[in-house]
C-alpha cells in the first residue's frame, strides 16, 4: 500500500466522522488515461477533499512556498503534489504537469488559483486550459459546496468530461484559454449547492 492510499483512507475516516458526504457524478472522472479535474476553490480543505474521494490518484501544482520548510515538501512530494511559482510563467511547472497527463495522471487544478469566498469573483487562470490542450486530456468540472462544520454536508460535484477535440492543431492563443477556461469555470458555477 502507497502512502497516498493510506493516508487516503485515513482522511476518509475522518470526513465519516465530521461532515455528511453528499457525492453525485462519480462515473465522469475516467478510470484510466490523463485527465484534468478543475475544481473551485473556497477553503484550505478542498485539495484534501477532492484526493480522498477521487477513486484514482490525484497529482497537484501547488504553490512553491508550500515548499519552503523540508517536512513540508517531504509530505507535499510524499502525496504527489509539485511545486509552482505563481509570480511566473513557470515552466518546469508547466512541463511536469503537461508530462503527467500524457503518462495517464490525474492532475488536480484550482484553476482560480487561491481560495474565493462565497459571493467573491475572481478570474480563472488560464493553466487548466493550456495543461489540457498541451496535454491531449480531457477536463472534469469538479464543485465542492460546503461549510466544512461539524456534522455538514459536504457536496461534491462530478460534471461531465469536457473534451477539446475542436481545438486539436489549432494554434493555442490566449483567447482560446480563456473561452475553454470560462466554460469549464461556467459548468462548475452551475453545479454549486447552496449550504
Amino acid at each position: 500500500m502507497s502512502f497516498y492510499t493510506f493516508a487516503r483512507g485515513l482522511v476518509k475516516i475522518y470526513y465519516k466522522f465530521m461532515f455528511r458526504m453528499d457525492i453525485q457524478g462519480e462515473e465522469h472522472i475516467p478510470t484510466e488515461g490523463g485527465v484534468v479535474l478543475c475544481c473551485n476553490h473556497m477553503s484550505n480543505l478542498d485539495p484534501t477533499t477532492m484526493a480522498a474521494f477521487v477513486k484514482r490518484p490525484v497529482r497537484y501544482i501547488a504553490k512553491k512556498e508550500l515548499f519552503e520548510k523540508r517536512w513540508s515538501a517531504k509530505l507535499l512530494s510524499s502525496l504527489g503534489a509539485f511545486p509552482v511559482d505563481r509570480q511566473t510563467t513557470d515552466m518546469k511547472a508547466l512541463k511536469t504537469a503537461i508530462k503527467l497527463l500524457k503518462n495517464g495522471e490525474a492532475l488536480g487544478i484550482f484553476a482560480e488559483g487561491t481560495r474565493v469566498k462565497e459571493g467573491e469573483a475572481k478570474a480563472a487562470k488560464a493553466g487548466v486550459a493550456l495543461f489540457a490542450l498541451k496535454g491531449e486530456a480531457p477536463i472534469v468540472p469538479i464543485c465542492i459546496s460546503s461549510k466544512y462544520k461539524f456534522r455538514s454536508i459536504v457536496h461534491i460535484r462530478y460534471g461531465e468530461p469536457i473534451y477539446l477535440d475542436e481545438y486539436k492543431g489549432q494554434k493555442v492563443t490566449t483567447e482560446m484559454m480563456e473561452e475553454i477556461t470560462e466554460k469549464v469555470m461556467e459548468k462548475v458555477r452551475e453545479m454549486r449547492v447552496e449550504v
